[in-house]
């Protein structure tokens, strides 16, 4: 007699629950996904005019163990502050803010947008498109000290620990944006904020002689020309934070039946391709 060998599937719960949770997150961004798509062929806005100040704030938290500010009369607190910092009393504020522009410029012409500036205000008014206008109303720089703490274990010789300061910066940015020509003319202030410090590179050495474990280390430190490098990758990054914001208010304000978006979209314009926005650049600040 011959027998009949049966093969089974066997059945994995898990699986199908899995199965059914990825086919409800692709149904649900369905229309959200569409929106997106519908927002980088509409070629909104037609236009952007930049507008930039003329000088950038400085905050220095750096004080030398010299130094009590109780005994200094309090107007002249962040003056002695800025004057011990290392790095932004240096700083050139139109070389600094060009830097900045210069990168959030080419990063919106890349990304297909017309930009003006405060030179041709009078063409960007003529235009008669749907335009927004992205004034970057306040910039700041920050300079602080920041900590580094490392760990290590050697076997039976137990934890070593080492803590050191470094040098950081915060670039700071509060931008106004507003419509024109019948586009959202509500003003709304958004803020954004990039941090740069000293780049260190370090480990721990056990020397087996003398049973010493120190930590050795190297301090790349920064310099200001590096803050106006780094000004112009803010301005590439910020421009990309105004793509993403407004793609993600076009979604927001076109989605049907009072809706809420269920996912956030990013444009890759190196990839041409939409990707799950993965955080917010800008944080909108209620006035």
């Amino acid at each position: 007699m011959q027998m009949m060998i049966r093969k089974y599937k066997v059945f994995n719960p898990i699986w199908t629950i899995v199965a059914v949770f990825a086919l409800s997150l692709l149904v649900s961004c369905g229309p959200e996904r569409k929106l997106a798509k519908q927002f980088l062929k509409s070629e909104q806005p037609a236009a952007i005019l930049l507008l930039a100040p003329d000088y950038v704030f400085k905050t220095s938290y750096k004080l030398p163990d010299s130094l009590d500010l109780n005994k200094i009369p309090s107007y002249l607190h962040d003056s002695v502050l800025l004057a011990n910092s290392r790095l932004i009393r240096l700083v050139n504020d139109s070389i600094y803010l060009s830097e900045f522009m210069r990168g959030f410029r080419n990063e919106l012409n890349m990304l297909g947008l017309q930009v003006y500036d405060s030179q041709n205000t009078v063409d960007f008014l003529a235009i008669g498109k749907k335009a927004i206008i992205f004034n970057l109303a306040q910039a700041g720089l920050e300079e602080f000290f920041d900590s580094v703490s490392e760990s290590a274990r050697f076997d039976d010789e137990g934890d070593y620990n080492y803590d050191f300061f470094i040098t950081s910066v915060n670039l700071n940015f509060w931008f106004e944006l507003s419509g024109v020509n019948h586009y959202d003319s509500t003003l709304r202030v958004l803020f954004s904020q990039q941090n740069i410090a000293d780049w260190v590179e370090g480990d721990f050495r056990f020397f087996p002689l003398s049973g010493d474990v120190k930590y050795i280390y190297n301090i790349d430190s920064l310099q200001v020309n590096d803050i106006y490098y780094f000004a112009g990758k803010a301005g590439q990054r910020n421009a990309s934070y105004l793509q993403d914001y407004l793609l993600n208010k076009y979604i927001q304000t076109h989605m049907t039946g009072g809706r809420v978006p269920q996912i956030a979209f990013s444009y890759d314009r190196y990839s041409g391709l939409l990707k799950k926005l993965k955080r917010q650049g800008f944080t909108e600040i209620d006035e």
